[in-house]
């Protein structure tokens, strides 16, 4: 029995993909099949080695945020996030600099291709140009991945989650959730007040030139990249990779990982490949973000400079887990944080050293502004 629901798996996400090959066909002959397109995502890594990643998907021609004005338009575009169809075997060239690789997409149309940089690639951002070989490679475009690199001038990496850690989604309520993922846009959804400045510092170190990269990884399926990514720009948080969740049906089950689990295994491809960048990892109360960071710090002794949980109202008992928590990461060598505001957890990253006081200054005044504004639109603070 133990062997039956992997091969089920296997067997399923092969129909899968031939059903959906031969759909694809069936429409291409009947002129309705929509064109296809490359929909890319940030990659990361070092001067040695780094990860191009994207999806080939048919487009569906989701409405640019600027024309999505009503509820209707909102959740048409969500629907159209979610109801996908993924190109598997598809064929991508990738382009970097001089150097040119090819790469195949798994069963739900992902690319994912580890290469060696460049020689000389520097620190920071770089685009490294995709373009669609087979099939039906003729009028789509080529696309620009952006990739992450850190290099000798990062002092550290930092991780964050994403919901109810940068975004207020109300996620341990149903409710507030659906709404969140399904029913609004990135335009009236709220930042935590203070994450721009506060996340802006701990990117530039204790210099304010260090160029330290940061990561996000969440349980929010990867339909919503585009929608977070909007969010991340709009509000002017400091970009970088997201590592998010494949909800589909895969060879490893129906959205693998099991609740927030997947975000240990992402966690920790990102502390293997920066194997020399110490990190700080941020999340929340509400969900399981402290029992991961616990087994990270375990199992990375001496990588971790310190957890940061953003305190999460309405949970009585949490309190006392996570003293238990914080204790069994101070004996893995670490030190956990509770903090109710970014203010809080900004003064002790200058008091560690991580950055320099005149950023607390100015967190504190965008955590001001963020919570006027967040009043004044009737939303929680």
């Amino acid at each position: 029995m133990a062997d039956f629901f992997p091969a089920f798996y296997r067997f399923a996400v092969r129909m899968d993909a031939h059903y959906d090959a031969l759909s694809r066909g069936l429409r291409t002959k009947l002129g309705i099949a929509p064109p296809l397109r490359i929909l890319p995502y940030r990659g990361y890594g070092t001067a040695e080695r780094a990860v191009i990643k994207a999806r080939v998907l048919e487009d569906r021609h989701v409405r640019p945020p600027q024309q999505r004005h009503t509820l209707v338009g909102s959740a048409v575009a969500s629907y159209k996030r979610y109801m996908t169809r993924e190109i598997a075997g598809a064929h991508v060239a990738v382009r970097w600099g001089d150097k040119r690789w090819e790469g195949t997409t798994d069963e739900e149309g992902f690319l994912e291709l580890w290469v060696p940089p460049p020689e000389g690639v520097r620190s920071g951002w770089h685009m490294v140009e995709l373009e669609l070989l087979s099939p039906e490679a003729q009028g789509v475009p080529r696309v620009a991945a952006p990739v992450r690199v850190a290099g000798l001038s990062a002092e550290y990496g930092v991780i964050s989650d994403i919901d109810d850690t940068v975004i207020v989604t109300g996620v341990t309520n149903p409710l507030k959730r659906a709404w969140a993922l399904f029913l609004t846009e990135h335009r009236v959804r709220l930042p935590f007040p203070g994450v721009d400045a506060f996340y802006a510092a701990l990117q530039g170190g204790r210099g304010g030139a260090a160029d330290n990269p940061i990561f996000y990884v969440s349980s929010s399926p990867w339909n919503l990249y585009e929608h977070l990514d909007e969010f991340l720009a709009l509000h002017k948080i400091p970009p970088g990779p997201l590592l998010l969740r494949d909800w589909g049906l895969s060879r490893h089950g129906f959205a693998p990982g099991g609740g927030h689990g997947h975000k240990l295994e992402k966690i920790r491809g990102l502390l293997d490949t920066m194997e020399r960048l110490p990190f700080i990892l941020i999340g929340d109360s509400g969900q399981e973000d402290a029992e991961h960071y616990r087994t990270i710090c375990r199992e990375y002794r001496g990588r971790i400079l310190c957890v940061y949980i953003r305190n999460v109202p309405g949970h009585p008992r949490r309190a006392e887990e996570l003293e238990k928590i914080g204790a069994d990461i101070r004996e893995a060598g670490s030190q956990l944080l509770v903090v109710d505001d970014t203010t809080a957890a900004a003064r002790h990253a200058a008091r560690s050293g991580w950055i320099d006081w005149r950023e607390v200054h100015e967190v504190e005044a965008h955590r001001r502004e963020d919570a006027a504004r967040g009043l004044r639109g009737g939303r929680e603070p």
